[in-house]
């Protein structure tokens, strides 16, 4: 399990950004088609039963590096260059495993969406906040990194680099029957330039039927009472 204060540092500097705004540098890798938005809100719980298995998206990375190094063996045997800077360590997957855990932890999302502006609340962790033009994009920057965000098609996206190197996506679509929500998130490092790759699927729930309801108050903290 990552540390506390791993923890604490990812959420604090993730968060301070959102606040800021929206922005993204790469705008040419995230949009494809124009902005068709679709009605996600809601209450959202997600379906480990489809959602991807952690490890196994690990490993994929992992199978990754080690076919690239042993083509840049190959190519080194023949005496033939490659482009490409140094291949992640041990240390530098454990660090993306680390966060990308912490990013991709949160079970339950609340959707609150209006014509502008979407806010997507993670349980226990920062909100995803866009606030859209006429396009259905929004792009901002500030002293801490750059996030672009808004519609590429009707997929909802956040993109977001922070300046230390950590590169985090989300990419949300909405199933047909507009029951399902799957979020697919790319985090990537300075360290280990191999996106880990994880896809959870999320199906509406009602909060009032789940015998209790919960409440936050900045004076008694959250209260949770039965029904």
């Amino acid at each position: 399990m990552p540390s506390t204060a791993v923890r604490l540092l990812l959420v604090l500097l993730i968060s301070t950004l959102l606040l800021a705004g929206c922005a993204q540098e790469r705008v040419e890798d995230l949009i494809t088609r124009i902005a068709t938005p679709v009605d996600m809100s809601g209450h959202w719980e997600v379906d480990y039963a489809r959602s991807d298995n952690f490890q196994d998206q690990l490993n994929l990375v992992s199978r990754r590096i080690q076919r690239e190094a042993a083509r840049r063996a190959k190519l080194a045997e023949e005496g033939r260059g490659f482009a490409g800077g140094p291949l992640p360590g041990r240390t530098d997957l454990i660090t993306l495993a680390r966060l990308a855990e912490i990013i991709t932890e949160p079970n339950l999302l609340e959707i609150i969406q209006g014509d502008a502006r979407v806010r997507v609340k993670r349980a226990n962790s920062f909100a995803l906040v866009c606030e859209t033009d006429d396009s259905g994009l929004s792009l901002t920057t500030d002293s801490l990194g750059t996030q672009h965000c808004g519609w590429d098609g009707d997929q909802l996206f956040f993109s977001l680099q922070l300046r230390d190197g950590l590169d985090i996506t989300h990419r949300l679509s909405l199933s047909a029957d507009a029951e399902t929500v799957l979020m697919v998130t790319a985090v990537e490092t300075n360290g280990a330039r191999f996106p880990l790759v994880v896809s959870q699927y999320f199906t509406r729930y009602d909060p009032s039927a789940m015998g209790y309801r919960c409440e936050r108050s900045l004076t008694k903290g959250k209260i949770c009472t039965t029904q």
